[in-house]
C-alpha cells in the first residue's frame, strides 16, 4: 500500500504512460492506464518535497494541511477517528522538510452531495425469521391442542411451505447509506479501546464484546457464541468477527482509488483507476445481499488424527481451537463463533471489468482475477486470485463492496472498498482493496501460495522437499466454505436447575446455526442424543428472501429442536450435523467441520441439594479453562526429560527478572518458566520493525506490578507452533519462585477487582477508565496570545440527555489524538465542571499553546497536543478517558494518595490565628500549593472544590509563578476567592517581571 502520506501520482489523461503502476513486477504494465485527473494535488511523500526550505515541520503545519473529511462528509465515515498521517517522531526527527505550495492540499475529489447512490437500511424483516401471518399464529395456537406427532407434522409442512415460497432476491437496495444516527449505537461501537492506543489502530472503535485471540495487535477477534446467536440473523457490525494480518490502512473515501488493469496488457483495452464516487455513484448497478463469511486465516495447520489422509492448512479457523486440541498448530484459537453474516452492498466486479474493456476469454484458456489490499502485513502485500470465470458468472454475485449493514464499511472490514465472494472462504475476500488485475497465471504472492491450502499429511512442514510443489499448485487451494452446523443453546457452561421430577418432563429448545459454501442450500439439520443411532429433525429458520438466482443461498440459517430435559440428562452428547442439497453430510470425526458436540453432565447443588445439568462445549473461548476436549499435545503431559529438567533449574525472583529488560538482555516469563530470549530477537520474524519487537518484549518482560500475564501467555500460545516451542525450550534458564507466582496472581486479581469496582461506580457517567470516548469541539475562546479556552461536548445519553463528566476532584483526564503509528496521549485537568451542579454535558480545557519557534540553533517544534488543539475546527473531536491520577480529594481535608488515606492536619499557630478562630478541640487541615503557568489547572480544581463548600474548613495557600501578568490563568477567579475567603485562602503571585504599581506579587527581575 502507499504510505500514509502517499497517493498515486496524478498525471494528465493525455499522458497515461506516465502512470506509475505500483508493486507490479512488470513495469511495462504502466502503459495505457487511464488515471484520475481532477487537477487537485494530493499528499506526497514526506521526505520528497512536502515542505519548502522555509517551512517548519510542525504539528501545526500538518494539522492544517490535511482536511478532516469526517467533518465535511460524515456519511462516508463511521465512528472511526481522524488520523494525522505522520508520526510524532517523524516530525521531531526531521526539523525541516521541502515542499511546494500546499494550497488545496487533500481536497476531496468530489463533494459529499455526489454520494447519492441507492443504498439500503437494515429492514426489520432482514433481522428476524420470516414472520407468521395471522393464520399461522392461529395455527400455532391450534398446535398446542394436537398430539406430539401431529404438532411435528404441522411444523414440518409449514417449513416446507416457506421453502417453496422462496423467490429470488433482486438485491435492489431499499434506501441510501445511513449516517451516524438511528440504529448506529446498536450496529457500531463508538468508543476506543485502551489496548489499541499504542498501536497504529488507535483510531478504530472496537467493541469490548469481541474477544481478542492474539493479543492487542493486529486484531483477530470473535464474539461470544451465544451473544452472536442472540444478536440475530444479521450480525451487528460491532460483533462481526475480525481477521487482520497487520495494521488497518488509514484510508479515505475522498482520496482512495482502485487500479484495474491486465497483465499482459492486451487482455484489457481500457485499464483505468477508479475513484470511490465513480464506483458507488456512477453508472453501475448496486446490489445488497446477505452473505455469511467464516474466518479462514493465516498460519499452518498440520492435523494428524486417526486415519485422516490430509493435512489441513489454514482451513476454517472458526473452529481452529478444536483442531489445536488434537494437534497444536500455528493457527489462532478460533472457536465456532468465528463466522458472521452481514448485508453487503456493492457493485458486481464483472460490470467494472467489462467497463474496462475486458476481452473474452478463449475457451481453451484459464485466466485469473487478482486482488490486492492496501494493508502491509509482515510477509508483503496481502493478495490472492480466483478463477476469472467464477467472477464473470453473474450468478456468483462477486461484488466490490462499499457498504455493510446499511452504512459504509467499518475499517476492520475493509473501508472503503473490499471484495465479497459469497460462498468462498474469508481468506479470498480481500479488504482495503487497492488493485485488481487480470493474469493468465495464479497469483504468486506469499499469502496466496502459502496460506489457505490443504496438502497431504506427509507434508509436515513448509521446509519439506515437496512442500513448495504442493503449496504452489492451485489444486491444494481452499476456495468454497465447507458445510458447518453449530449448537449455540445450550451455551457453554449453561446450567439448568432440576428441582423435582416434574421438571424432567419439561422441554428445552436446542438451537444453533448452519451454513454452507458455494451457494448450496442446507437441506437438513439433524440432532442426535444417542451417539448417532437415531437423528431428530431440526426446524430451519431462514432470512427473508434468502435465495439468489433461483438456487443460490449465501447466508446461514438458524435451526431449533425441542427435547425433554430428561433426554438431556440421559444423553452423553448432544450432536448436530447438516446435510446439503447434494445429500452430503458433515464429517463425524475431528476436522474443521466435523459434527458439533455439546456434553451435559449432572451434579448436585451443594446449596439447594437439587440436581443441576451443566453443559460444556468442545472448547472454552480464548485460553479459558473448560470445554470437554482435552489436548493430546498438552505441555502438562509428561514427555521425554523436559519435566525432569524443570525441578533442577535455578529459581529467579521477580526483582531479578525485571533487571533483564533490554533488547540485548531480554528475559521473559511464560507459564512460570523463565526464558532468556536475547538470541532469538536477531532472527525472530517479528524483528521488523525493531520497535514492534521491543513493544512485544516490553509487554512480555515481567515487572513486579504486571497484570498482563494471562494475556501474554495466551498471545504466545496462539501464534506459535511446535518449531517455536522447541526454540523456546532452548532458551529456558529457570523457573519463577513461588513468591513470584503468588505475587503475579495476587496483583492480577487486585488490578482486575479495582478496575471492575471503578467501572461499577461510574455507571451512567461519560468518562470511563478503560475506553476512550469522543468529545466534540463546539467553541473556543482566546485567553491570551498563546492560551485558549476550549469547550467540548460529551456524547449524549441514549435518551438524548446531556452526558455527565463526573471527574473526581484531584484527578484528571487523558486526551488522545491519533497519528500514523499510535495515539499521542497527554493528561489535562478541566477547569469546568468541578462541582456536580456545573455539569451541563460539556467541559472546558484551558490550554497553553507551546508554539513552534524557528529561532536558535535547534528549532523548537512546539507542543504536540497543544498545537493540535489550537488548529482544530469546530465539529472535530478528541478522545478522552478517565479518571486518571493517584490523588483523590474526599472533602474536609481528606485525601487518598496512591489509594492510601491522608489527612494533612496542622495545629493552630500564630500565623494561622490571623486566618481562623480555632476552638481548643479543633484541628485544621492545611494544603500548600505551588503552581507554574499552565500547571495551575489541577490546583484551581482543588481550590474551587474546597472554597465552594462552606463546611470544608481546609486552609489553602497558593504560590502561582508566571513570567508576566498576562500569563496568570484564572487570575480574576483566584483573586476573588482570596478576597472573599481571606481566612481560608491565601494567594501569592510570583512574576519574572511585574508592571509598574504591581502590589500583590513577589517580583524577580
Amino acid at each position: 500500500m502507499l504510505s500514509s502520506l502517499e497517493t498515486p501520482a496524478i498525471f494528465p489523461a493525455s499522458d497515461p504512460a506516465a502512470l506509475q503502476v505500483r508493486n507490479t513486477a512488470d513495469l511495462s504494465l504502466k502503459a495505457g492506464v487511464s488515471v484520475v485527473d481532477d487537477g487537485v494535488r494530493q499528499p506526497g511523500d514526506l521526505r520528497t518535497g512536502m515542505l519548502s526550505a522555509n517551512t517548519q515541520a510542525s504539528i501545526r503545519y500538518f494539522k492544517k494541511s490535511f482536511i478532516n473529511h469526517k467533518v465535511s462528509n460524515p456519511r462516508t465515515h463511521d465512528f472511526s477517528r481522524f488520523v494525522l498521517p505522520i508520526t510524532e517522531s517523524e516530525i521531531k526527527e526531521h526539523k525541516r522538510l521541502r515542499s511546494s505550495s500546499v494550497d488545496g492540499l487533500d481536497s476531496p475529489t468530489s463533494s459529499a452531495d455526489s454520494f447519492n447512490s441507492a443504498a439500503t437500511t437494515l429492514a426489520p424483516g432482514n433481522l428476524s425469521p420470516p414472520s407468521c401471518s395471522d393464520g399461522d399464529e392461529a395455527a400455532a395456537a391450534d398446535d398446542r391442542q394436537l398430539s406430539q406427532d401431529e404438532q411435528f407434522l404441522r411444523q414440518l409442512l409449514r417449513e416446507f411451505r416457506v421453502v417453496r415460497s422462496f423467490r429470488s432476491n433482486s438485491g435492489v437496495p431499499k434506501s441510501e447509506l445511513k449516517g451516524l444516527d438511528g440504529d448506529a449505537s446498536e450496529q457500531l461501537e463508538s468508543r476506543l479501546s485502551i489496548d489499541d492506543q499504542d498501536t497504529p489502530d488507535s483510531w478504530i472503535p472496537r467493541s469490548p464484546e469481541l474477544r481478542r485471540l492474539t493479543g492487542k495487535h493486529p486484531l483477530n477477534a470473535e464474539p461470544d457464541l451465544l451473544r452472536l446467536f442472540e444478536a440475530g440473523m444479521i450480525t451487528p457490525t460491532k460483533l462481526h468477527f475480525v481477521r487482520n494480518h497487520g495494521a488497518v490502512p488509514q484510508l479515505h473515501w475522498e482520496r482512495h482509488t482502485v487500479l484495474m488493469y491486465a497483465d499482459p496488457s492486451e487482455l484489457m483495452s481500457k485499464p483505468r483507476e477508479w475513484t470511490m464516487d465513480e464506483l458507488a455513484s456512477g453508472a453501475f448497478d448496486i446490489i445488497e445481499i446477505p452473505v455469511t463469511i467464516g474466518c479462514d486465516g493465516s498460519g499452518s495447520t498440520y492435523l494428524l488424527y486417526a486415519c485422516l489422509l490430509v493435512s489441513f492448512l489454514n482451513k476454517h479457523e472458526d473452529r481452529r481451537r478444536e483442531v489445536n486440541m488434537v494437534k497444536r498448530t500455528v493457527g489462532f484459537n478460533w472457536t465456532a463463533s468465528g463466522v458472521s453474516t452481514a448485508l453487503w452492498r456493492g457493485i458486481p466486479v464483472r460490470d467494472v471489468l467489462l467497463a474496462c474493456g475486458l476481452r473474452e476469454v478463449p475457451d481453451e484458456e484459464i485466466w485469473y482475477l487478482n486482488f490486492e489490499g492496501a494493508d502491509e502485513p509482515s510477509m508483503g502485500r496481502y493478495a490472492t486470485s480466483i478463477p476469472l470465470a467464477h467472477a464473470m458468472d453473474p450468478t456468483n454475485d462477486v461484488i466490490l463492496a462499499f457498504g455493510m449493514n446499511g452504512r459504509v464499511l467499518h475499517p476492520d472490514h475493509g473501508y472503503p472498498l473490499r471484495v465479497v465472494i459469497p460462498g468462498y472462504v474469508g481468506g479470498r475476500q480481500i479488504k482495503w482493496l487497492k488493485r485488481i488485475w487480470i493474469t493468465k497465471e495464479p497469483n504468486q504472492s506469499h499469502y496466496h501460495l502459502w496460506d489457505n491450502k490443504v496438502v497431504p499429511s506427509f507434508i509436515d512442514s513448509k521446509s519439506h522437499p515437496l512442500a513448495k510443489v504442493y503449496f504452489g499448485d492451485e489444486s491444494t487451494a481452499c476456495w468454497e466454505q465447507t458445510m458447518q452446523s453449530i449448537i449455540c443453546r445450550p451455551a457453554h457452561e449453561e446450567l439448568i436447575n432440576i428441582p423435582d421430577e416434574e421438571a424432567l418432563q419439561k422441554t428445552y429448545t436446542v438451537q444453533g446455526f448452519a451454513f454452507n459454501g458455494g451457494g448450496n442450500r442446507i437441506e437438513r439439520v439433524e440432532l442426535t442424543l444417542d451417539g448417532g443411532k437415531t437423528w431428530r429433525w431440526c426446524f430451519r429458520r431462514f432470512l427473508d428472501t434468502p435465495m439468489r438466482h433461483g438456487s443460490k443461498f449465501w447466508a446461514w440459517l438458524f435451526w431449533a429442536c425441542e427435547v425433554k430435559i430428561q433426554e438431556l440428562v440421559d444423553a452423553f452428547e448432544i450432536i448436530v450435523r447438516a446435510q446439503d442439497n447434494k445429500k452430503m453430510y458433515q464429517s463425524e470425526h475431528i476436522t474443521c467441520n466435523s459434527w458439533y458436540r455439546v456434553r451435559p453432565n449432572v451434579r448436585v447443588s451443594p446449596v439447594t441439594g437439587s440436581r443441576i445439568v451443566r453443559f460444556q462445549h468442545p472448547v472454552a473461548p480464548l485460553e479459558e479453562e473448560g470445554g470437554w476436549m482435552k489436548s493430546l499435545d498438552s505441555e502438562d503431559a509428561p514427555h521425554q526429560t523436559y519435566d525432569e529438567r524443570i525441578g533442577a533449574l535455578p529459581k529467579f525472583s521477580l526483582e531479578e527478572i525485571a533487571k533483564h529488560d533490554k533488547m540485548d538482555d531480554a528475559w521473559i516469563i511464560l507459564d512460570s518458566k523463565v526464558y532468556d530470549i536475547t538470541s532469538v530477537l536477531s532472527w525472530h520474524p517479528g524483528k521488523t520493525p525493531c520497535l514492534a519487537v521491543r513493544e512485544v518484549v516490553i509487554d512480555m518482560i515481567l515487572s513486579v506490578h504486571s497484570i498482563r500475564r494471562p494475556a501474554i501467555n495466551a498471545l504466545y500460545k496462539n501464534i506459535h507452533d511446535s518449531f517455536a516451542h522447541g526454540k523456546r525450550d532452548e532458551c529456558l534458564i529457570g523457573i519463577l519462585t513461588l513468591e513470584g507466582i503468588e505475587a503475579i496472581v495476587r496483583d492480577a486479581k487486585r488490578a482486575a477487582e479495582e478496575l471492575e469496582e471503578l467501572k461499577a461506580s461510574r455507571q451512567g457517567l461519560a468518562l470511563q477508565p478503560d475506553v476512550f470516548i469522543a468529545a466534540k469541539l463546539i467553541r473556543r475562546k482566546d485567553i491570551s496570545a498563546d492560551s485558549r479556552l476550549y469547550t467540548f461536548e460529551l456524547p449524549r445519553n441514549a435518551d438524548g440527555s446531556p452526558g455527565t463528566l463526573g471527574l473526581p476532584v484531584g484527578q484528571h483526564m487523558q486526551i488522545a489524538v491519533h497519528f500514523k503509528d499510535r495515539a499521542v496521549l497527554r493528561s489535562y485537568t478541566p477547569v469546568r465542571p468541578v462541582l456536580p451542579e456545573e455539569e451541563d454535558g460539556t467541559f472546558d480545557l484551558l490550554v497553553k499553546t507551546y508554539l513552534p519557534d524557528a529561532e536558535g540553533d535547534v528549532p523548537f517544534l512546539g507542543g504536540t497536543i497543544s498545537n493540535y488543539l489550537d488548529c482544530m475546527d469546530e465539529g472535530e473531536v478528541i478522545d478522552i478517558r478517565g479518571p486518571c491520577g493517584t490523588i483523590l480529594y474526599r472533602g474536609q481535608g481528606h485525601f487518598e494518595i496512591n489509594r492510601v488515606p491522608q489527612h494533612f492536619e496542622k495545629a493552630p499557630t500564630h500565623t494561622l490565628a490571623a486566618w481562623l478562630v480555632v476552638t481548643d478541640n479543633m484541628s485544621v487541615s492545611q494544603v500548600n500549593l505551588i503552581a507554574g503557568g499552565s500547571g495551575v489547572t489541577p490546583h484551581w480544581q482543588l481550590i474551587h472544590a474546597i472554597l465552594s463548600d462552606p463546611s470544608d474548613a481546609t486552609l489553602v495557600t497558593l504560590v502561582d509563578s508566571n513570567t508576566t501578568v498576562e500569563d496568570v490563568w484564572q487570575r480574576e477567579a483566584l483573586e476573588m476567592y482570596a478576597a472573599k475567603h481571606a481566612t481560608r485562602f491565601k494567594l501569592w503571585h510570583v512574576l519574572s517581571s511585574s508592571p509598574e504599581g504591581w502590589q500583590v506579587s513577589l517580583s524577580f527581575s
